[in-house]
Order: C-alpha cells, then structure tokens, then sequence
C-alpha cells in the first residue's frame, strides 16, 4: 500500500532484530537482499517446526542471525505493485548497482545506482545499458515466474515488458 513510486525509500525496510542468546556478534550490520517474505521460513526454523511447508516463499534469515552468509542467497531484491483502483502492472528488481522498474502502463525506469544512487536520470533508453536491463529483466521473470505471480498472466501491461518469461530459458 505504498504507492506507484518504485524508489527504494518506499521498500528500504531497515530490520532490526534483538535475540540477546541467539545472534552472533550483536551489533553488526548485514547488507543482504531480505525480504518480508523470508521472516515466516526464519520463525519457523526459530520454533523448530523443520520442513517449510510447501508453497511457503522466502528463506530463513536464521544463517544471518549466526553471523554466516547462506549459500545462494538471492542477488537482486524484487517488488510487485499490481495497482489500486486501476489494474495495472508494476515491478522492480534491484541489485547493489543497477535498478530496474517495468512500468506496465508507462515508460520503463532503469537507474546506475553507483553513479546516479538517488535515481535521478534514468538510462532505460540508453543502449549502453541493454545488456543491464536484460539481466535485470530476466531475474524479474525468474521470480515471478518460480512464486507463481500473476505477473505472467495474459493481461495486457504484462506483454509491454521488453523482453518476455522465455528469456529465462536461454
């Protein structure tokens, strides 16, 4: 409920957690790609359940938590906004340089966030950068694609992305 803008104030949640027995080395920070969708796989593990249960996304924050970084954990960070009183399709994904937004209804957005980390000018059009957008697109299919999004669903905004799911193939 944040709103169309994709900029990364409107999903940078900063996640503090306090388990004085259960976190090593208190007071460092991590700069993973997190996600709320992780936070039901971490409380599982933390009670002991075992197995997620299928159909649950996320993974466990628990590797983190004891100061390891887990084996491949995510590269990117993706969102999804799918409109408020009109339908439409809008979604970001992100790695620590380079953001993409696909903008179903409009324009698409790609930003240098090494040089341009307040996305200020947007080089979505730039051909230097296709390459960028490609690899970025395909990751936003990836996931869309492995969680099951509605993202893939016939509706029209979705086949204005630049490249289609098939990318995920090649």
């Amino acid at each position: 409920c944040k709103g169309v803008p994709a900029f990364r104030v409107g999903y940078h949640i900063p996640l503090i957690a306090r388990w004085p027995k259960g976190i090593e080395d208190p007071g460092r920070e991590e700069d993973g790609f997190v996600n709320l969708m992780d936070f039901a796989p971490t409380f599982l593990e933390l009670a002991g359940v075992g197995e997620v249960p299928e159909g649950v996304a996320g993974k466990s924050l628990v590797p983190f938590l004891k100061g390891e970084k887990p084996a491949g954990w995510r590269d990117a960070h993706c969102t999804q906004f799918n409109g408020v009183e009109l339908y439409y399709t809008q979604r970001a994904v992100w790695t620590h340089s380079h953001k993409y937004v696909y903008n179903g209804f409009d324009f698409d957005e790609l930003y240098d966030l090494e040089k341009d980390p307040h996305e200020m000018v947007n080089v979505a059009e730039d051909p230097a950068y296709e390459d960028v957008k490609r690899d970025l697109v395909k990751k936003m299919w990836d996931v869309s694609l492995a969680e099951k999004d509605i993202i893939s669903n016939p509706y029209w905004t979705v086949a204005l992305a630049p490249y289609g799911p098939g990318i995920t193939f090649d």
